[in-house]
């Protein structure tokens, strides 16, 4: 063969052969001319896969073989998309026909082989076939400690679901499998970047079977966000590179997402917390209603102390009439209370949070324990350790969490109540009996005006004064005027008196009930706080958390797994899963389930 090879159909078989010896044969030769005569050598081009200028390529010295990838047809390929799989308390989820996944086989022939039957898949007119079987979300309702319900909320328009299984394959020599939240088209919708407004909810994993169980404690899930996992194989161009390189193309590409993972534990001491909070409130705003008015505690106080003044100085006088008012205005405590009660504690590095309206305690795992940069884009089959210090911070962030609730509930409380205003303005009508008659001589004016505050400082900054006057009654007598008019200097300087009463009263009423319910949820929360310990300790020990499985990779749970090329013409298959969970009691595993698993190949054609 000589000359240039580009427009000329290659020789093939016996005259190939010769056509080699023939070449060879001629370079010895000219090598000795050269050697002769002491010409400069000027060696030819090596001969590489590289410098052909067509899709022919020589296999060994006899037969060639011909790849045009992207046109040539005839490939046998298979695609298998599973969002859910392994097994669950004993039952093997491939048997469960509701969570059935999305397997399609395409023969070198042409003959494409859909599992389930229905829905039917799509072929175009290339040849390409499509098969998409997602799942609902109440796919899983009937498997115990399984919930998938959350997956089909917050969805953003448009979206092809959370449960989409996607499978494609070619007559071309391609296979494309996707599973999770995907696009129609198999495209990854779980990235780093992708904003929380564009999830889901969580699927649940229910983990009560296999922690110690705890009335302080009556839910635990691991909640798993939306995953996906996506594989392409281009068995083509992996022939063509085990055939003609240097084998080291594989052809496949896979990829993952884990929107989140978090442990979630329901506590009912928690979810009882605006309760309590709530029949507080109540009481504290009947007491209040009980202190206002004319005839309330704060005027009957204000008419005990006019009169015990008095006393102290004369026994000749008596009670008579009370008018005008005594107000609080401005006490707002369910307001007060109402964002802490509806919001959540989010401890400062954010891997915990609880909300008092649900029970909830929240634990982002993927953020406790996973690598600084979160889950996603890591080794394959990166275990994700739940360590005893890890564990140990849960505990410790909620007690913290917890106390800081209760301090903030009885400091919002507090400053409800010092922000309100008192109003006191009384008239006591002090009575002296004249032939036999009750008869009014003493007026005394009680006013107290500030905020609950100033009547509570001590000493109390509150505008205050009591005034006495005495009153123009005919028949009143020298002595008993002398006696009147000694007492007006004496009522004047009771004011100081008078109001600390008054604050006396506020703070059993006002104060101390809310000072007594900060203990008594701090008394309440302490065994959650336990169980909280209790649980998370057992944690590591029955949990075990990996993402980005491929079992033909190292580190891979119970080793590598090598599945071999049936033959030079074959491509091994490839697998990916975004997460697996799996759940032990003792040495025995409980439940293992993959999510999001997308497997391609393997990709095979006859010889040509």
């Amino acid at each position: 063969m000589t000359g240039t090879h580009a427009g000329r159909r290659r020789p093939t078989g016996a005259g190939r052969l010769v056509a080699a010896l023939t070449a060879r044969r001629a370079v010895v030769a000219v090598a000795a001319v050269v050697a002769v005569v002491g010409a400069v050598i000027v060696p030819p081009p090596p001969v590489t896969t590289a410098a052909w200028t067509d899709s022919e390529r020589a296999y060994g010295l006899v037969g060639t073989s011909k790849f045009t990838c992207g046109t040539d047809t005839g490939y046998a390929a298979a695609a298998s998309s599973r969002f859910v799989r392994g097994s669950l308390a004993g039952t093997d989820l491939d048997t469960v026909a509701a969570v059935r996944g999305a397997d399609l086989t395409r023969t070198r022939s042409g003959v494409v082989t859909a599992v389930p039957t229905s829905p039917a898949p799509t072929t175009d007119a290339g040849g390409t076939t499509t098969f998409r079987n997602p799942l609902s979300a109440s796919a899983g309702s009937g498997l115990v400690g399984l919930d998938l319900a959350g997956l089909g909320t917050n969805l953003p328009a448009g979206s092809a679901g959370a449960l989409n299984q996607f499978t494609r394959v070619a007559p071309t020599g391609t296979a494309a499998a996707a599973s999770g939240l995907v696009s129609d088209s198999g495209g990854l919708g779980v990235t780093s970047t992708t904003p929380a407004s564009a999830l889901p909810g969580p699927a649940r994993v229910g983990l009560t079977s296999v922690l110690p169980a705890s009335t302080a404690l009556d839910r635990a899930d691991l909640t798993v966000g939306a995953v996906a996992s996506t594989a392409t194989l281009d068995g083509c161009r992996a022939l063509e590179s085990r055939i003609w390189g240097d084998g080291s193309v594989t052809g496949v590409t896979r990829d993952y997402g884990v929107a989140g993972l978090a442990l979630e534990l329901r506590s009912p001491a928690v979810a009882g917390l605006s309760g309590q909070v709530s029949s507080t409130v109540t009481s504290l705003n009947t007491a209040v209603t009980r202190l206002v008015g004319v005839d309330g505690t704060i005027s009957g106080t204000v008419k005990t102390g006019v009169l015990g003044t008095v006393n102290a100085l004369t026994n000749l006088l008596s009670l008579g009439s009370v008018s005008g008012d005594v107000s609080i205005s401005g006490l707002n405590l369910q307001t007060a209370v109402d964002p802490l009660v509806a919001g959540s504690l989010t401890s400062a590095d954010g891997t915990v949070t609880i909300t008092p309206a649900t029970g909830l305690v929240t634990v982002d795992l993927a953020k406790l324990s996973g690598p600084s940069g979160g889950i996603n884009g890591l080794a394959p089959n990166t275990e994700i350790v739940l360590s005893a210090t890890a564990m140990n911070a849960i505990t410790a962030t909620v007690s913290g969490l917890l106390d800081g609730f209760t301090s903030s509930l009885v400091t919002a409380l507090r400053a409800a109540v010092d922000k309100a205003t008192l109003n006191v303005a009384l008239r006591v009508d002090l009575t002296a009996t004249l032939l036999g008659v009750a008869v009014p001589v003493l007026k005394v004016d009680v006013v107290v005006q500030g905020s609950l505050s100033q009547v509570l400082a001590s000493p109390s900054t509150a505008k205050a004064s009591v005034t006495g006057t005495v009153l123009p009654v005919l028949g009143l007598g020298a002595a008993l005027s002398a006696v009147l008019n000694g007492l007006l200097t004496p009522l004047a300087n009771s004011a100081p008196t008078l109001v600390g009463s008054i604050a006396s009263l506020l703070t059993t009423t006002l104060v101390t009930p809310i000072t007594t319910l900060g203990t008594t949820l701090s008394t309440a929360l302490a065994p959650v706080v336990t169980a909280v310990g209790t649980l998370t300790t057992r944690l590591p020990s029955v949990l075990s958390l990996r993402v980005n499985l491929r079992p033909d990779q190292a580190g891979y749970p119970g080793g590598v797994v090598t599945t071999a090329p049936a033959d030079k013409w074959s491509t091994s298959p490839y697998q990916v899963g975004a997460l697996r969970v799996a759940l032990s009691a003792g040495a025995t595993t409980v439940t293992s389930i993959d999510f999001a698993t997308s497997r391609v190949g393997p990709v095979s054609t006859l010889p040509r």
